[in-house]
């Protein structure tokens, strides 16, 4: 009896929450309860690239000056529920930005829940991108992000060919919004390790994407 009444208020919630948003069509998975409960229970295991729906100037420090590292958790936890992510389960999320706090691809030196035996999917669709995080960035993807169903447009790095941190070009640590400075972006059609997520250095007062990941963590001493 309990668990009936949990499955119709799952879906009544769930399609509350859709239509209340109107961000449903035909192809959103997170607008079906159904196909939401489904996929919270099979989608396949890994940790799921998503983008932002909306393009950010270079000063994507939006909780204020030296809040770099905060205000991409944030931007990331904001976007989150209208994301196309096939696995509506992972909740927890990081930035795919490089800071001086932490280098994209040493995510979890700060974010020490985040799985590393578990494969790299792009959010849309579940494909493979990367056998697990560590060569997300060392090795070729497998696919492109593009492929991988994260558009087309390029999106902000702030990091090297190898993610690594960029000092000094990072629209000044993520503060800067004009064309006085500049911070390296990446792109989606490409898949060779040391290109596809470091293109070149845009000006600041420019507006792209932010790539985020979100995952189920690991258990604690797991």
């Amino acid at each position: 009896m309990i668990y009936r009444i949990v499955l119709i208020l799952f879906f009544g919630f769930s399609a509350q929450a859709c239509m209340d948003a109107k961000t449903c069509s035909d192809q959103d998975r997170s607008c079906s309860p159904l196909a939401n409960l489904l996929s919270y229970f099979s989608a396949p295991s890994g940790i799921y690239v998503y983008s932002t729906g909306v393009a950010y100037g270079g000063n994507l420090a939006i909780l204020g000056t030296g809040t770099l590292d905060a205000s991409l958790q944030t931007i990331c936890k904001q976007e989150r529920p209208f994301a196309a992510i096939l696995d509506t389960g992972c909740q927890n999320v990081a930035p795919l930005v490089s800071t001086l706090a932490v280098s994209a691809n040493n995510l979890t030196s700060l974010y020490s829940d985040i799985p590393t035996n578990v494969p790299m999917r792009g959010g849309p669709t579940g494909t493979i991108l990367a056998d697990d995080l560590a060569s997300f960035y060392s090795l070729d993807l497998h696919v492109t992000l593009e492929a991988g169903g994260l558009g087309t447009a390029d999106f902000w790095t702030y990091g090297d060919g190898t993610g690594n941190y960029a000092s000094g070009v990072t629209c000044n640590d993520g503060d800067d919004n004009t064309s006085a400075n500049t911070g390296y972006i990446g792109s989606p059609l490409l898949s060779a390790a040391g290109t596809w997520n470091n293109v070149q250095a845009a000006n600041c007062d420019q507006a792209y994407r932010i790539l985020c990941i979100c995952y189920r963590p690991v258990a604690a001493g797991g």
